[in-house]
């Protein structure tokens, strides 16, 4: 039969209960420390994505709400830009207008002297043909105030 041999049974423990503290002490507490300290460092990795992400997501809330701010700036500055437009047009054309009325009226005007200055021409040239004419017909000659009156006579009748 195989024989106990208490002491090497006994040695043979202690071996083992003193490898288990030595392992305990030397691996173990360093290992679980590296472990906690792995966790710790992943857990504030995760806080701080988070911390990244929600400060993502609130940039991305501000940056729309600025785009959407820009955009109706832009359709307002685009707005009042066209009205803008819309009046200066407007004045121009009006501007334009009064300008036009203003040739018409100055043309009428001139037209208007032109005609009484034609008019007055032309009496004065029908009243020294008429002078002439009598002054052939009556071979002699008549003063030309007496024809004048002669002839305003004339045109106060005819109009």
């Amino acid at each position: 039969m195989i024989e106990i041999n208490w002491i090497e049974v006994g040695i043979h423990v202690l071996n083992v209960i003193v490898l288990f503290v030595i392992l305990r002490l030397l691996l173990f507490k360093p290992v679980m420390k590296f472990i906690k300290k792995r966790e710790h460092t992943f857990a504030d990795k995760v806080d701080e994505l988070d911390l990244r992400d929600k400060d993502l997501i609130q940039k991305k809330k501000e940056y729309e709400f600025m785009m959407d701010e820009a955009s109706n700036e832009a359709a307002s500055i685009i707005t009042n830009s066209n009205e803008m437009a819309r009046d200066h047009a407007r004045e121009v054309l009006d501007n334009s207008k009064e300008h036009a009325r203003d040739l018409v009226i100055r043309a009428k005007k001139e037209i208007e002297a032109e005609k009484v200055q034609a008019r007055l021409d032309m009496k004065t040239e029908i009243a020294d043909m008429a002078i002439q004419i009598a002054e052939k017909v009556l071979e002699r000659e008549v003063s030309l105030d007496d024809n004048r009156k002669i002839i305003d006579e004339f045109f106060e009748r005819v109009g």
